[in-house]
């Protein structure tokens, strides 16, 4: 699966909205976190920037504001996970410089066929899939996929994703937060499926800085990385949500033709690039830091998601 050239935004370049166009939005964007539409300007003041491109601002604040930081993480991994994820920059608010975090629109990029994106919960159930927005079944999204952009394309996107989501810790794979980006044709309509997005609610966002020391000793991780679970379990049926690697090893199990292959990369994450990640984090000087403390916490745990994920599948045929 290709990816696009890797976009890095140095502690230096922290980007201010304060001479961008807002977009009017009249339909609302969904989701609980405020988030605004910026046009960057023709002449982009950053290199990672795109002139005349869309971008969507994020401003998570309180217990959430770790998101940020989140997203810009999850970002950095997703090129050594090979999966294809919309870039994600600091930035700072227009009104009052508050921090968020900016994300590159994922379709209508200059020079692009036009195309629109359609979400999960809407191709499950014009398809007769019964669902709802927060609960579901990954062999119905697989099955689902396959009909719509084929099945070796599907079978490698969902394996690197819920791959991805298994080493970030991701919980927020529900229907809403996966989709296709649809290109009308003469010959009918072509879906690919998007690059996954919203990926803040991960890497333990919610731990307080007073807690991290406490939560980083390896009693403490073992747990974070056992309890983390999707939205969604194997079949329709399941009561529970699975657990991130479980559903890995259960993919793996019952989907054949190259599963494993895709989610090699998760498995062979470096502890070098984990500790590159975390140590460029803190070299940010930014309204909502990410301190020594919450690097060797990331650290910590996504050396953990990873051997748990390694674990779960290194018995599976």
């Amino acid at each position: 699966m290709p990816t696009a050239p890797r976009l890095v935004q140095s502690p230096n370049d922290i980007v201010d909205l304060q001479t961008w166009e807002l977009e009017d939005n009249p339909f609302g964007l969904q989701g609980n976190q405020p988030k605004r539409i910026f046009v960057c300007p023709d002449n982009p003041p950053h290199s990672f920037l795109i002139g005349g491109h869309r971008y969507l601002f994020k401003e998570p604040a309180g217990w959430r504001s770790q998101q940020i930081w989140s997203e810009v993480i999850a970002y950095e991994l997703s090129r050594d996970l090979l999966l294809p994820v919309p870039p994600a920059f600091l930035a700072l608010g227009p009104e009052n410089g508050a921090p968020g975090v900016l994300i590159e629109f994922m379709y209508d990029h200059p020079g692009d066929e036009p195309q629109r994106y359609v979400d999960g919960i809407e191709l499950l159930q014009g398809a007769g899939i019964k669902t709802d927005e927060k609960r579901g079944s990954l062999l119905d999204n697989i099955s689902l996929s396959r009909v719509l952009v084929g099945s070796p394309r599907a079978r490698e996107w969902w394996a690197r994703t819920i791959a991805f989501d298994a080493v970030i810790g991701n919980t927020d794979r529900h229907s809403r937060n996966w989709g296709t980006l649809v290109t009308l044709r003469p010959t009918g309509a072509e879906y690919q499926l998007a690059p996954a997005f919203d990926n803040g609610t991960s890497l333990g966002y919610a731990i307080t800085e007073a807690k991290l020391a406490q939560k980083t000793l390896p009693s403490a991780i073992a747990k974070l990385v056992a309890d983390g679970r999707h939205h969604f379990g194997w079949i329709s049926g399941d009561k529970e949500s699975a657990q991130h690697a479980t559903l890995c090893a259960e993919m793996k199990r019952h989907v054949k033709g190259g599963v494993g292959n895709a989610m090699d990369a998760a498995l062979d994450l470096p502890d070098h690039r984990i500790e590159a990640i975390a140590h460029w984090c803190t070299k940010f000087r930014f309204p909502e830091p990410f301190s020594d403390a919450r690097a060797n916490f990331v650290v910590a745990q996504l050396k953990a998601r990873r051997n748990a994920l390694q674990v779960a599948l290194r018995n599976v045929p």
